[in-house]
């Protein structure tokens, strides 16, 4: 079970400081990494789905955000095409989102919104299946759960399953909602596979019984799983800002790299109904397997493109990275 962000949802919290706090303090600037000049806004709207395990980075981040001073107005949305729609529409300033929505409507609209960061550089998904299951080959005439057309669950499932051989055009696709719809879909006997976050993945398995049977990033070894996404008028017009957003983030992922204990106490606040040794054991699969991205993580951005491409999810019509990936902020 998850809880929303302890930041009010569509409420802001209050303002902790002035400007002044946030850079005129610090003769670094914004962030303690050089920039000049005052913030052009005390206030950020940040779009991103609800807390999970592997989303506890964008908790730090928060935290971080507040203690710099900074009004937060964070607004939820299940899945990734949502929380694009929503950056896009100009409900927020800046999501955490899923890449392929942000890919797909630059490669329709040609411009319109920037990457200056990514989160979570392997995709932590694992495919649970139903007890009868005991090989992917068997999905082929069966049902599989995703949260909708178009999101990474849909998208990455097709090429874990392609590269594992199978026959993607025998298996049903049907839309059910996100992890823990699915995991309550597979319990039911309504689908016979789908995709849960590793976190959520095991404890189902403890929980009900349900086959983890294909760790996706052993099939996919590079991909982006979250995009950090802001609207071009609103980088033009916040640069300072931005860049300490971006400094306090590529900060919270230092600390998820660095700290195992404070990590999992977090995920107690926020991630119920999970056992300590799973999380350990998740935490520990993040830590040494590189999913998490103190650089800022743009150095996946090529491979998630490609995994894509192959997929036939994008095409040639996609702009080039160079005009809509930004990496001076995390340089």
């Amino acid at each position: 079970m998850r809880r929303n962000w302890r930041i009010a949802v569509l409420a802001s919290v209050s303002v902790l400081a002035l400007v002044s706090a946030a850079c005129g303090g610090d003769e670094s600037g914004p962030g303690g990494g050089g920039g000049e000049g005052d913030l052009e806004s005390t206030t950020v709207r940040i779009i991103a789905a609800p807390p999970e395990f592997d989303s506890l980075t964008d908790a730090k981040w928060f935290e971080l955000l507040e203690e710099e001073g900074l009004t937060l107005e964070i607004l939820e949305f299940e899945f990734g095409p949502d929380t694009t729609r929503a950056l896009v529409s100009g409900e927020g300033d800046i999501a955490s989102t899923s890449p392929l929505p942000v890919m797909q409507y630059l490669q329709e609209a040609g411009s319109g919104l920037k990457v200056v960061a990514a989160e979570i550089l392997k995709t932590d998904y694992i495919l649970m299946t139903t007890p009868d299951i005991t090989s992917l080959d068997q999905l082929e005439g069966e049902k599989v759960g995703i949260s909708e057309p178009g999101d990474i669950s849909d998208s990455l499932t097709r090429v874990m399953l392609a590269e594992a051989g199978v026959d993607v055009s025998q298996v049903d696709f049907v839309q059910i909602g996100g992890t823990s719809d699915r995991i309550a879909a597979l319990t039911a006997g309504e689908i016979a596979a789908g995709a849960a976050h590793a976190a959520d993945g095991y404890a189902a398995a403890e929980a009900a019984g349900l086959t983890p049977l294909a760790n996706y990033w052993e099939y996919i070894p590079v991909y982006a799983q979250r995009f950090i996404t802001v609207g071009d008028q609103w980088l033009e017009e916040n640069p300072n800002l931005a860049q300490l957003v971006v400094d306090k983030l590529l900060e919270a992922n230092q600390w998820a790299q660095d700290n195992k204990d404070e990590y999992i106490a977090l995920s107690q606040e926020y991630v119920e109904e999970m056992s300590d040794e799973i999380r350990s054991d998740v935490y520990d699969l993040f830590a040494e397997e590189g999913f998490f991205a103190p650089d800022g993580g743009l150095e996946a951005v090529d491979a998630t493109i490609e995994v894509e491409r192959a997929q036939g999810t994008i095409s040639g019509d996609l702009p080039d990275p160079s005009e809509w990936v930004v990496r001076t902020l995390v340089e």
